[in-house]
């Protein structure tokens, strides 16, 4: 059976609905978004920490989590009057931590941050010890303080209220796993899907999480993007420690910290050794990390931390790009119609509203308008070119929280 739709978007999780949010209101036409479970019981978007932050060494990633940023917060203006748009959003900045070794690069990284509007604060030492005396500072040699334009939302509330949004604007949804793009003379026509429909249409974008790797593969350019697990600890302290912001600690053993509270305790992840991170669908958490990692790390950072309870764990899927940990954006180099939107490597969810509008620029007026994201085209994995920015939490050459 054949039904007709100008774009497809294959993924419904945050970056595909926000595209689909954007494409339509931008009066790109029919726009169905076509999702493997429309439960998202398994989405990277759903099991994600959900924060955005404006503290990035790339002053492009720090303008994309501006707009995400007042998305976000003003995602009422995007639903019909009076419906619910409450996503939990607590106001929160980041501590951004860099060893002595490190202090140059955090200190270049928040000057490109102010220049591209973010409040952001460089504090030397004694600030830090005055300002936050929970800190063992030790190895450390400055941090960046994030004082507006930052937080924590419920993930699951906020792909809600954007797929509402999409709907409201024209948006359909389809249960269905893509398994084939079809192009006819270097364009795209349509896609197939594995239950036996097909649709018919001239854009198809790839913001397919974990599986773009593959659904890229369909029109012969497969893209490093492949799923890669990360689990996320909530654990309880047995000193009361107020105010913590979100913190970012790099110096763990080769890779970084990131932590918060969540609720009534506190969360916090890091990524495995790159010998036991393999490519997986697995969402088994990893619970020797808690032990092995995160619990010594917390207790030489944080007074109040040094004896903590585990409440519980889940695990989640990084789209991870292993060329760069950044997205890939824009055109195909070849085949016409098809976009990428995908690659993010835990930035996905703050980054999702300016991917989605980028996309529709380029849809529909063939261009990008508000950002230029150019630096995200596939074409710096064939040139070898890679971007210099990774998630806190991941390994790192350098002890720096960005």
């Amino acid at each position: 059976m054949k039904q007709d739709a100008n774009v497809v978007v294959v993924g419904g999780g945050i970056i595909g609905s926000c595209s689909a949010l954007f494409l339509a209101r931008a009066g790109a036409g029919t726009v169905t978004v076509v999702e493997r479970d429309l439960a998202f019981p398994a989405a990277s978007t759903t099991r994600s920490a959900s924060a955005i932050r404006q503290q990035f060494n790339l002053g492009i990633n720090v303008a994309m989590s501006h707009f995400g940023y007042e998305f976000f917060t003003d995602l009422a203006s995007y639903l019909p009057e009076g419906e619910d748009a409450d996503i939990d959003f607590v106001e929160r900045g980041y501590l951004v931590l860099a060893a002595h070794e490190s202090t140059d690069r955090l200190a270049l990284a928040h000057e490109r941050q102010v220049e591209n509007g973010a409040q952001v604060e460089l504090l030397q030492r004694d600030e830090l010890e005055k300002r936050f005396p929970w800190l063992k500072l030790d190895d450390i040699g400055a941090a960046t303080f994030g004082t507006a334009g930052e937080g924590w939302f419920n993930p699951i509330k906020a792909l809600d209220v954007v797929r509402r949004a999409a709907g409201a604007a024209g948006v359909s949804y389809v249960e269905g796993e893509v398994e084939a793009v079809t192009v006819d003379g270097g364009q795209v026509t349509g896609v197939s899907l594995s239950d036996g429909r097909s649709l018919e249409c001239s854009v198809v974008i790839n913001a397919a999480g974990p599986a773009a790797g593959t659904v890229a593969a369909m029109v012969g350019d497969p893209v490093p993007v492949e799923g890669r697990k990360r689990t996320v600890f909530l654990f309880r302290p047995k000193t009361e420690v107020e105010d913590l912001p979100n913190l970012v600690d790099p110096t763990v053993e080769g890779r970084g910290l990131y932590m918060r509270p969540y609720e009534d305790v506190f969360m916090a992840v890091t990524a495995p050794p790159p010998e036991r991170d393999p490519a997986t669908t697995d969402l088994e958490p990893d619970h020797y990390l808690f032990d092995e990692v995160i619990r010594p790390a917390l207790a030489r950072r944080v007074r109040g931390f040094e004896d903590v309870d585990l409440v519980r764990a889940w695990a989640g899927h990084y789209e991870m790009n292993t060329f760069d940990q950044n997205a890939i954006i824009g055109p195909h180099r070849e085949v016409g119609g098809f976009y990428f939107a995908c690659g993010l490597s835990g930035h996905g969810v703050m980054h999702a509203p300016a991917v989605g509008r980028a996309i529709a620029e380029l849809v529909t007026e063939g261009a990008y308008r508000s950002l230029d994201l150019s630096m995200f085209s596939v074409e710096r994995i064939a040139r070898g070119e890679p971007l210099d920015d990774i998630q806190p939490s991941e390994s790192r050459h350098q002890r720096a929280g960005i």
